[in-house]
């Protein structure tokens, strides 16, 4: 019987409808070694062989590796082409061993194994500041960032009632497209006498989605959008302590973690950071809080997210963390595939035309009316300009997880506790095997129905191809948010400008999430004339 079950598993990995079919029993080491020779083992895994005593650790550093890190996307890509499907980085100082899978079958069954409380990977520098610097605050309080196992899993019901529900989704559409529409205004004050943006255009975005994301994590707007934000404001504060803690955390966890066994300015900085955004996130639940008290709202169904929050958890840490977690996931993550979406539009000008046709046609023709949940369900070809965005340019690489049992992996035996798994789900994304004609913006393969297409639909890739917001119980909890705050901004700059890109091609830097290292210097011109 174990024997049919391994035969099974193994032609499960060849037609992939039978993933669905039933789950199948747990199996050790010894059981599997013992039972059948169709499964290899651990070591017979493809991947760059370990040195003695520093193992693969080498390989990270710039100076003695040919391995150019600076781009994931690349790196990763690498990794499948030389090595396979299946990768094995092992023998790494201070963590696990990495599994890198490419293959969307295989990540079907991570995610079919990842148990009851999914293990993500953790960002140890993180968890030294939260358990060993911040243990007064963070003891007993915590988010959903950086959290496994049962604490992770009471943070996550609590945020789920607000963030996963439509209906509070919704309320958030007419508040959200109002942020956007001051942004459009913006614009105009940031234009040159070329009509490009500025050099630091980036920052301008990040103020946008930082005023859209406070809206949710602390039922305020920051006044983001001033075309000289101060310096010392809460809101550059804020958007200069994300993007150093991405840069510190890269540094720290994902090469070698020196900061372990010596104190490092790195490790300093990460604190400092993480401080800055801890006090203004306290500073403005706070405020809120206060606020709330004070009008003692007895309507529960226009509650805000902060304060459904707040009335599943009436401490305020909760509220700060959680609202810190939500900013930290969703400002440059939101900005960064925003500008992507831009800079796409702008290189496709047949396609910018025929969403900017959609949008007329949908959207009010007076530009003071908000547009409301209705609007955006309609605008088709919107949502798919922006799948094939993420597509094409992903903001983050994948994701990580660390299953709970011993499993069979593409016919490797994958012992628990000993590999991190790599979804690198980004790379499979400008494979034509997937996604014909890969290197296209072809906003087409998205629509489900009607329009031609000339390359096949995405509907028909495997499910587990495309995961831009991740899978299972831990997907994005800010997806609904993340979808309304980039379907307004776009939808209100097509409708107010025509976008062109005379640039060399945009560069991109990937490391924790993917950013753009090149000036976003678009070419914006008033729809009117």
């Amino acid at each position: 019987m174990f024997l049919a079950n391994l035969k099974m598993h193994r032609r499960s990995l060849v037609a992939s409808k039978l993933l669905f079919a039933g789950h199948r029993p747990q199996t050790t080491v010894a059981a599997v070694a013992s039972s059948s020779n169709l499964v290899k083992t651990y070591d017979e895994i493809p991947g760059p062989k370990p040195l003695p005593i520093i193992g693969n650790a080498w390989r990270f550093m710039p100076q003695l590796s040919s391995w150019d890190m600076t781009d994931f996307v690349q790196w990763s890509r690498s990794m499948m082409e030389e090595y396979g499907k299946i990768v094995k980085i092992s023998k790494l100082p201070g963590r696990r061993d990495m599994i890198m899978v490419f293959d969307p079958v295989v990540i079907a069954e991570v995610f079919k194994r990842e148990g009851q409380y999914p293990e993500s990977f953790k960002f140890e520098s993180m968890e030294y500041y939260r358990q060993k610097v911040r243990p007064d605050y963070f003891e007993g309080f915590r988010g959903i960032f950086n959290e496994n196992g049962k604490t992770w899993h009471e943070a996550r019901l609590i945020l789920n009632q607000p963030m996963m529900n439509t209906a509070v989704a919704n309320l958030y559409v007419p508040k959200t497209d109002q942020v956007a529409k001051d942004f459009v205004k913006l614009v105009k004050e940031l234009r040159d006498d070329k009509m490009e943006m500025p050099d630091d255009f980036h920052n301008e975005m990040h103020k946008w989605s930082l005023e859209s994301i406070s809206l949710i994590s602390y039922d305020t707007r920051l006044g983001c959008l001033k075309k000289n934000l101060a310096k010392g404001s809460d809101a550059q504060i804020l958007i200069h302590s994300i993007a150093q803690l991405y840069k510190l955390m890269y540094e720290l966890d994902l090469k070698i973690p020196l900061w372990k066994f010596v104190p490092t300015k790195a490790l300093n900085e990460l604190i400092e950071n993480a401080d800055n955004m801890l006090k203004i996130s306290q500073k403005y639940v706070e405020r809120a809080r206060e606020k709330d008290l004070k009008t003692k709202t007895t309507d529960t169904s226009n509650m805000s997210v902060l304060q459904r929050i707040l009335q599943r958890d009436s401490n305020t840490k909760r509220a700060v963390i959680m609202g810190m977690d939500i900013i930290f996931g969703g400002v440059d993550s939101t900005s960064n595939t925003a500008g992507s979406i831009l800079y796409l539009l702008a290189c496709n000008p047949d396609k910018q035309e025929k969403l900017y046709q959609e949008l007329k046609a949908i959207a009010p023709a007076d530009p003071n009316e908000d547009l409301n949940p209705d609007h955006l369900n309609n605008m088709k070809y919107l949502k798919a300009c922006i799948k094939e965005a993420m597509r094409m340019i992903p903001v983050t690489n994948g994701t990580v997880r660390t299953l709970p049992q011993d499993v069979v992996l593409g016919d490797y035996l994958i012992p628990k506790d000993k590999a991190d798994i790599w979804i690198f789900n980004s790379t499979l994304y400008m494979l034509d095997e997937h996604f014909p004609d890969a290197d296209k913006f072809i906003p087409e393969r998205w629509l489900r129905e009607g329009d031609s297409c000339p390359v096949r639909k995405a509907s028909e890739a495997h499910p587990y191809t495309f995961l831009p917001f991740g899978r299972g119980t831990r997907q994005c909890p800010g997806t609904r948010f993340v979808k309304m705050e980039l379907e307004t901004f776009i939808a209100r700059m097509l409708l107010e400008y025509k976008l062109e890109w005379h640039q060399p091609p945009l560069k991109f830097i990937s490391k924790i999430i993917r950013t753009p290292q090149s000036p976003l210097k678009l070419t914006v011109l008033d729809r009117n004339n």
